[in-house]
C-alpha cells in the first residue's frame, strides 16, 4: 500500500486552516455612513456632524457629568472644532470628519427636516472599529445628539468582519448640555437671537426632548418651530453600508482545489 508524504498531506490541511482561520487585516473598504434629519416638516433641525472612527475607547461624554469645552461647543454653537482636535490628538490612528446635508440642506450644511448627506471612508476593521457622532439640534440654546457609549454603535465584529445596520435615535437621545440656560437669549437657529450669547447654566448632562420653550418661533431657515418633538419622535436614521470583499485564504483555497483534485486522481490511478 503507497503511504502518503507529510508534503502531499499539508498542503491541503494548511489550506484549509487558512480558509476557516481568522483573517489578519480583513478590512471593508469604501464604508458610506449616511445621516439622515427624519423629523416631520416644521420640527427640529441638524447641525453638520462630527463623525470619528476609532477602536471603542473615544468617551467624549457622560451623563450626570459637566460638559467639557468640547461639547459645549458642539451643544451651543453646532461646531465640532473641538471635539476634532481632542480626537486627533487622542487617537492618532482614529479617522474623523464632518458630514453635511447634501439634500435639503440649509447654510453650511445644516439638515433640515428630511436632509440627508453621506461620507464615504475606507475604514480598518480594528483602529476604526465603532462610530460616534455629535451634532447640534436646533432650535435650541445647548441641545446635542450623540451617542454616550463610545461602542454603541459597532461597524466591525471581533473577527474584522464588517456588520454595519442602521440606527435610529429617537428626541429620548437628545442630550441638554446645561453649559446655557433655556430661552430665546442665546439660542441658534432663532431669527433675531444671537447663538454666541451665552447665559451660563453650569449643570449636569442630561436627557432632555422638551422644546416647549422654542414653541411658534422663526427659524433662519423660513418656518416656525411648531413641530416639536417628543421623547419617541424618529428623529435621526444612520446607514452603514459596505461591500465585504470574501477573505483572500478563501480564494487561495478555491484555486487550490483543482491542483488538489488533480493530486489525488493521480494518487488513485497508482495505488490501483
Amino acid at each position: 500500500m503507497m503511504r502518503l508524504s507529510k508534503s502531499k498531506v499539508a498542503l491541503p490541511v494548511l489550506l484549509l486552516a487558512g480558509m476557516l482561520a481568522p483573517v489578519a487585516g480583513a478590512q471593508a473598504s469604501n464604508v458610506t455612513l449616511s445621516f439622515a434629519n427624519i423629523s416631520g416638516a416644521n420640527g427640529p433641525a441638524l447641525s453638520p456632524f462630527f463623525v470619528a472612527l476609532h477602536d471603542g475607547s473615544f468617551d467624549a461624554f457622560d451623563i450626570g457629568a459637566s460638559a467639557s469645552s468640547a461639547i459645549e461647543a458642539i451643544a451651543e454653537l453646532g461646531s465640532g472644532a473641538g471635539l476634532s482636535s481632542s480626537f486627533a490628538a487622542a487617537f492618532p490612528t482614529g479617522i474623523s470628519t464632518t458630514v453635511t446635508a447634501s439634500v435639503n440642506g440649509f447654510g453650511p450644511g445644516i439638515f433640515l427636516p428630511g436632509g440627508s448627506g453621506s461620507v464615504t471612508l475606507d475604514l480598518d476593521p480594528v483602529k476604526n472599529r465603532y462610530l460616534s457622532y455629535f451634532s447640534m439640534v436646533v432650535p435650541s440654546n445647548d441641545r446635542f445628539l450623540g451617542n454616550d457609549s463610545p461602542t454603541e454603535i459597532e461597524l466591525f465584529d471581533t473577527m474584522g468582519h464588517f456588520t454595519g445596520g442602521t440606527f435610529v435615535d429617537n428626541g429620548n437621545k437628545i442630550w441638554d448640555a446645561a453649559t446655557e440656560l433655556d430661552g430665546t437669549t442665546g439660542a441658534a437657529f432663532l431669527v433675531g437671537s444671537n447663538a454666541t450669547d451665552s447665559p451660563a447654566q453650569n449643570g449636569l448632562i442630561q436627557a432632555n426632548s422638551d422644546f416647549s420653550v422654542y414653541s411658534g418661533l422663526a427659524t433662519a431657515a423660513g418656518y416656525n418651530f411648531t413641530n416639536l418633538p417628543g421623547a419617541n419622535t424618529p428623529l435621526l436614521r444612520i446607514s452603514a453600508v459596505s461591500a465585504v470583499p470574501l477573505p483572500a485564504a478563501f480564494w487561495l483555497f478555491a484555486s487550490a482545489l483543482p491542483v488538489l483534485g488533480l493530486r489525488r486522481g493521480r494518487r488513485s490511478a497508482v495505488v490501483a
